[in-house]
């Protein structure tokens, strides 16, 4: 991320990262790669809890804030080979 990002800059980067993150799982897949990773207890649902206009908003105000400037993340992926 960078300080000058916005939304839609930030969306697709995300959408050109996943795009060759996909075709590589795909490639991987058809050369007969399995994936995956044995929980060593039982799962559990993750679930969203507030995730409506207010807190859209407050996300919001925190970006224009300032709240991630000077954060650079490098790209990471983590293949978990199936066990």
């Amino acid at each position: 991320m960078k300080p000058d990002d916005d939304e839609l800059t930030l969306f697709w980067r995300a959408v050109q990262t996943s795009a060759g993150i996909y075709a590589e799982l795909l490639q991987r897949l058809a050369a007969g790669e399995r994936f995956g990773q044995t929980q060593p207890h039982k799962g559990r649902l993750y679930q969203v809890k507030q995730r409506g206009l207010v807190q859209e908003r407050v996300v919001s105000r925190r970006l224009q804030e300032g709240l991630l400037k000077g954060l650079d993340l490098d790209v990471r992926i983590t293949w978990y080979p199936s066990v």
